[in-house]
């Protein structure tokens, strides 16, 4: 273990322990450095140099080192050389982690996701039309620095009123497929068979208890987690699901929609990372085409998914 990184976690501790066993506060600093001193070379070739260092406190206090003591000018020179390491050590902040991606995920997911990072969580309210108890946003944002044991507000949907009625249902549908995707939610509702297209690769059916199988969805799933965790220019860190239900275009970004789905009408979600207006300007053959996702539905069950994917 290099003798910095120890001296950072157990410099003060090491303090503690030998004014326990007996040494005067004002000496204990000046004996625990001779002793991580005479040490350092094995602290260096020792996982966990902490019992090696406590015996050596413990003989230097008792008045029987348990090594032989150098003395002279190389010593003092060490002991110098140490006291920096000391002070940097102690000096020394690890730099800053970056909140991961809690797209799509509820409160519960993302608070438990934000603890195994070792981080606090508070989890807070927001309104919004997004399903209850989705994750809207976060401070930090996502993507933003916080340091191990830092505090991540996380808020979390609550419908803000009657405005939101009339786009719900398809959001959250959209919200269920994405999340089934994810591995964060169950299967929504699924015909028998189910036809995946993904442009530029060919055709699959699934057939019964098939279509609930994730793996079985690998590259379409790919591309949507992809998208999901990308990093996002929006304010929250978090891309936009943006939802329709319409026909779909004859053409989406130069790929023709399948003749297979006719003129019928899908439920269709992109994943943007974009900030809203960042296209503005722009011709229509400069945009970026986000992941563009197509559900057509009979009876409410998803019989057709057509995957479009990005271009920058």
């Amino acid at each position: 273990m290099e003798l910095d990184q120890y001296v950072a976690a157990r410099y003060g501790r090491l303090i503690e322990h030998a004014v326990l066993l007996g040494c005067a506060e004002g000496e204990a600093g000046a004996v625990v450095d001779r002793v991580l001193l005479e040490q350092r070379k094995r602290i260096r070739k020792a996982e966990d140099p902490d019992p090696l260092v406590r015996e050596a406190l413990e003989h230097a206090i008792a008045g029987t080192p348990a090594r032989p003591s150098r003395t002279g000018p190389l010593v003092a020179i060490g002991v110098v050389a140490l006291a920096a390491i000391i002070g940097v050590a102690l000096t020394y902040r690890p730099p800053p982690d970056s909140v991961p991606s809690l797209f799509a995920l509820d409160g519960d997911q993302a608070e438990q996701l934000l603890q195994d990072h070792g981080y606090d969580v508070q989890v807070r309210p927001a309104r919004s039309c997004e399903p209850p108890g989705l994750v809207v946003g976060s401070d930090p944002p996502q993507g933003g620095p916080v340091q191990k044991g830092g505090t991540v507000t996380v808020r979390t949907s609550v419908l803000a009123g009657s405005q939101c009625e009339p786009q719900y249902p398809e959001r959250a549908a959209a919200w269920a497929f994405v999340q089934f995707a994810l591995g964060r939610g169950p299967a929504p509702e699924l015909a028998d068979p189910v036809r995946l297209l993904v442009s530029g690769s060919m055709p699959r059916t699934f057939f019964g208890s098939e279509a609930a199988d994730r793996h079985r969805w690998r590259e379409a799933f790919g591309l949507i987690g992809e998208a999901a965790h990308q990093a996002a220019a929006t304010d929250s860190g978090l891309p936009v699901l943006h939802v329709e239900s319409d026909v779909p275009p004859v053409s989406w970004c130069d790929v023709p929609r399948p003749r297979e789905t006719g003129r019928r009408p899908a439920l269709r979600f992109e994943i943007d990372p974009r900030a809203d207006g960042q296209d503005n300007g722009l011709d229509e053959g400069q945009r970026a085409c986000p992941l563009t996702v197509d559900l057509y539905r009979t009876d409410g069950a998803i019989d057709t998914v057509v995957v479009y994917t990005p271009k920058p």
